[in-house]
């Protein structure tokens, strides 16, 4: 059996989400993320109900291999336009409860994969 030193390339980590704060690398978030592998914004983003397909589009979702949408502690999903969009972009969109979307995150980012996620407290 072959071991090797997992490396973590990604410039930012969720090491924990609870109570709706997140913990990114050392600092907590009590608001949205917009998350990929080596960029965080937490400033000028939609409320739940207003993500749209323009959205996605602005936010570049065709340059990630997956999107993950954490819509808080209920499993909620967006109109079926938004989703349908994201397909003909060409990038699924995964829509979750945001603990699981940050577990699926960190997995993903962790494997060097092209992830973005919005997560909702």
């Amino acid at each position: 059996m072959q071991i090797s030193l997992d490396s973590y390339s990604a410039k930012f980590l969720i090491r924990s989400y609870q109570n709706g704060t997140f913990t990114v690398n050392d600092q907590q978030y009590q608001s949205t993320l917009l998350i990929d592998n080596n960029s965080l914004k937490t400033d000028e983003l939609p409320l739940f109900s207003e993500v749209d397909q323009s959205f996605l589009s602005d936010i570049g979702i065709q340059n990630y291999e997956v999107v993950i949408l954490g819509t808080g502690k209920e499993l909620t999903f967006p109109e079926w336009e938004v989703i349908e969009h994201a397909q003909i972009l060409g990038t699924p969109l995964e829509v979750m409860a945001t603990d699981a979307a940050c577990r699926t995150f960190t997995v993903l980012a962790s494997e060097g994969r092209q992830v973005l996620a919005l997560l909702y407290p």
